[in-house]
């Protein structure tokens, strides 16, 4: 399912509100005795202006305590931003009154979870400020300043800042060292909020590179090992978590033997320690070493026994990892006897949270592509489960990876009935057309290609709307991958007639020809093979030429990619079934693509539709006989012949992999050119004889050929010998006249008819008359007399 680390939740700092309150300052009531009454005017004054600065000082306390409580509701967080507050807060950031401070600090808490707030506070250039504050004596404004950078660090534009205002080190230096007995200890709620803080930066991939260089991962791993402080260890295993999502820094994790210290947070009591040991272990079974080393522990079967748990958010994370560990056969075995499976469809149900749904469908997704997963989630029930998460209205992550899931369980013609049955065909189609996005609809015509194999369901997506839904695509999307998808479907839905005509109908041939000139071959020879299948259609053969498609199809002839010739010639002996079809081919210069592809490939499918295009566009046109003969076509189709004909004593082995009924079909349909090309064309008949390649045909005359090539054979040695006296002799020549007179008693009458057609001819000349004679064929002629 997942080719890198599953995403990570960040750890957000609660909006916790301070118990605190500004103190009183004692007011300075000293007086001189021995002063003069001026002096004692003075100095009243001058206590007056004292009580004014002081009653400054509360009132910005009490203010900013205020805004503390108020910025806990959202609608405030906007408003306090809109009124200009945070100017003033961030201006009073350099105040020496601990208390001020603190109260501005614990209302920016609050205010840093909006994300407007997050930017506006960079803007303002708060993060240097609060970097600063870090070296603060004062524990309790440490504690603050941390929190805020904690939130400020939900943002990612924020972590930056963070980083290069050189907050990070601050940060790291925070954290007590195992190895330094004699460093002051910190408050372990500091060390705590710090974790938290780091956990969110540690999104960033700089922060990521500089917490690994900065050799912070094994202190990290220790607290989570060593620490006796309950939320220290929480936040160190957050932290792991989200530096998981590095490959360098899993490595490191593993060599610090993080996993097993992970593992063993899993058994204990502490529910806040198993969510984040839970999140930290999915992101290490990303790597192949590190499930390894999980499982030694025992962890994978832990995760299976997490999918139990109370707490949602650690049976989401459980259910991410065990998809995880799904991704390779040697755990899908396990996870399945271990129930894994069955707990997983539990959570698929209505009610669980759509982040565990998610995750739960992922780890189905990686499980259904073992046929014996297959087989349980059918048994359990489990695409009835999956049908409903396609709905409208839920999340378009879960509705693609449920789509992925039944593109997958859909390779089974039983799943993929089950599927039809349990309403995905009506689903997986919504999931073409709003709401939707490029994923969504990339899976859900992926799934649609599998199902559409089935041929009870290519009715059923005809039927219920699925044909314009995925032309719709051609024109709406330019993801590439749903294109495909799309087309992939399509060719599979065009192999019936009734689908053929219904997609025709849409509108699909402007559309797929407009394909054809598309950037990615890909697209461009599933477009093809389309067009292949639609032409079955004689609708379609002219619509095709009417669009000026025959163009662009002859252009893809010469193709440098092997599939877009492969399925574009496929579509040329439908094509050439029209006679307004063969004049603009002929105009558009085909002839020369086609010879060019008997020379130069070795694919016995292409090497059949161009020997029977040729055919087609030869018939009773002696103009494209001439050009055919000129351009070496024959040449090539006689060349042909010789490199697939096998020898006499082994004709049933297979020739470079094909096996020997392809053979057959393509030296048939050779042999069929041939005979078109001959037919009535006395240059042609005498080009053929002098390359010297009526041995070739005369070889094909064999008992092991069946009745087609036999048919088409004799058909061409025929068209070759009808009044042409030196094919007649060359036919005798190469020993080609006994093949014809067995062929005389053949059980097919289409064999027979062509053979004693062509020994007609060849009975012509007075050498082969004497020895039809003497082999028997005058006897069998006069046999065939006598038949009804």
């Amino acid at each position: 399912m997942a080719e890198g680390p599953l995403g990570s939740d960040l750890v957000v700092a609660p909006p916790t509100r301070p118990a605190f309150a500004p103190s009183s300052l004692k007011q300075r009531e000293s007086r001189l005795a021995d002063e003069a009454s001026t002096s004692r005017k003075i100095t009243v004054q001058r206590r007056r202006k004292g009580e004014q600065i002081f009653s400054a000082e509360k009132l910005k306390c009490h203010a900013a305590s205020a805004v503390m409580n108020l910025a806990m509701d959202d609608d405030n967080k906007r408003a306090i931003r809109e009124a200009g507050g945070l100017p003033r807060l961030v201006s009073l950031m350099i105040s020496t009154d601990i208390e001020v401070l603190v109260s501005v600090l614990g209302a920016l808490v609050n205010l840093a979870l909006s994300n407007e707030n997050k930017s506006e506070l960079r803007d303002l250039q708060a993060i240097p400020k609060m970097v600063t504050l870090l070296d603060s004596p004062n524990e309790l404004v440490v504690q603050k300043v941390v929190e805020v950078l904690w939130n400020l660090a939900g943002d990612d534009d924020n972590r930056a800042a963070v980083l290069h205002a050189g907050g990070l080190k601050k940060l790291l230096d925070l954290l007590p060292c195992s190895d330094d007995h004699d460093a002051p200890s910190r408050d372990p709620g500091i060390v705590a909020s710090a974790l938290g803080a780091m956990a969110n930066l540690a999104v960033h991939p700089e922060n990521c590179g500089a917490m690994r260089e900065s050799g912070s991962i094994r202190k990290i791993v220790d607290l989570v090992a060593t620490s006796p402080h309950d939320r220290t260890k929480e936040r160190a295993a957050n932290c792991l978590e989200n530096l998981a999502l590095d490959r360098e820094n899993r490595e490191i994790i593993r060599h610090c033997k993080g996993a097993d210290v992970l593992v063993r947070m899993l058994s204990s009591s502490n529910d806040a320690w198993i969510r984040a040991a839970a999140g930290a272990l999915k992101n290490l079974t990303v790597d192949e070493e590190s499930k390894a080393e999980i499982a030694f522990h025992g962890g994978l079967k832990l995760m299976i026994s997490l999918l139990k748990h109370p707490d949602m958010v650690t049976v989401g994370k459980a259910a991410e990892c065990v998809g995880n560990f799904a991704l390779e056969d040697q755990y899908r075995a396990r996870i399945r006897e271990l129930d894994g499976l069955g707990l997983l469809l539990e959570l698929l149900d209505v009610g669980v949270p759509d982040a565990v749904r998610l995750g739960a469908a992922g780890a189905v997704l990686n499980l259904a592509v073992d046929d014996e997963c297959k087989t349980v989630i059918k048994r359990l029930s489990g695409i009835p489960k999956l049908v409903p998460l396609l709905a409208v209205g839920l999340p378009q992550t879960l509705r693609a990876v449920t789509a992925m899931t039944l593109t997958n369980l859909g390779a089974q013609e039983e799943s993929a009935v089950m599927i039809a049955e349990a309403g995905g065909i009506s689903a997986l189609i919504q999931c073409l057309s709003s709401p939707t996005d490029d994923t969504l609809q990339e899976k859900a015509a992926s799934a649609l290609w599998n199902l559409s194999t089935v041929d009870s369901i290519k009715s059923l997506i005809r039927k219920s709307g699925g044909i314009p839904l995925l032309l719709s695509v051609f024109e709406d999307s330019r993801f590439v991958p749903t294109i495909e998808n799309a087309l992939g479907a399509l060719l599979s839905l065009a192999e019936t007639e009734d689908n053929r005509d219904a997609i025709s109908q849409a509108g699909a041939v402007a559309l797929l020809l407009r394909l054809l000139l598309h950037d990615h071959p890909a697209v461009v020879e599933k477009a093809a093979g389309v067009i292949w299948n639609l032409s079955h259609e004689e609708a379609v053969q002219h619509s095709i030429r009417e669009l000026g498609g025959l163009r662009i199809l002859i252009s893809l002839l010469s193709s440098d990619a092997q599939l877009i010739r492969f399925n574009v010639i496929g579509a040329f002996p439908f094509l050439t079934e029209q006679e307004e079809n063969v004049k603009q081919c002929f105009e558009l210069r085909v002839i020369d693509p086609l010879v060019a592809l008997l020379a130069g490939e070795s694919n016995v499918l292409v090497l059949q539709n161009a020997a029977q295009t040729l055919g087609n566009m030869a018939e009773g046109r002696p103009d494209i006989q001439d050009y055919i003969r000129t351009a070496r076509g024959l040449i090539g189709l006689a060349d042909v012949i010789a490199k697939w004909t096998p020898h006499r004593a082994s004709p049933d082995v297979a020739h470079q992999g094909w096996e020997w009924s392809n053979q057959q079909e393509l030296l048939s349909k050779c042999c069929f050119a041939v005979w078109l090309v001959c037919q009535n064309n006395k240059l042609s008949q005498m080009a053929y004889f002098e390359a010297g390649r009526l041995g070739g045909l005369a070889t094909l005359l064999h008992s092991s050929s069946d009745d087609t090539l036999l048919e088409m054979a004799a058909g061409a040695i025929c068209a070759l010998c009808e009044n042409c006296t030196p094919v007649k002799e060359g036919f005798r020549e190469c020993g080609g006249l006994e093949s014809l007179i067995l062929l005389l008693d053949h059980k097919n009458d289409s064999v027979k008819l062509n053979s004693a057609k062509a020994l007609c001819h060849l009975s012509e000349c007075d050498k082969n008359r004497d020895i039809i004679r003497q082999l028997g064929g005058l006897d069998k002629i006069v046999r065939l007399l006598s038949l009804a």
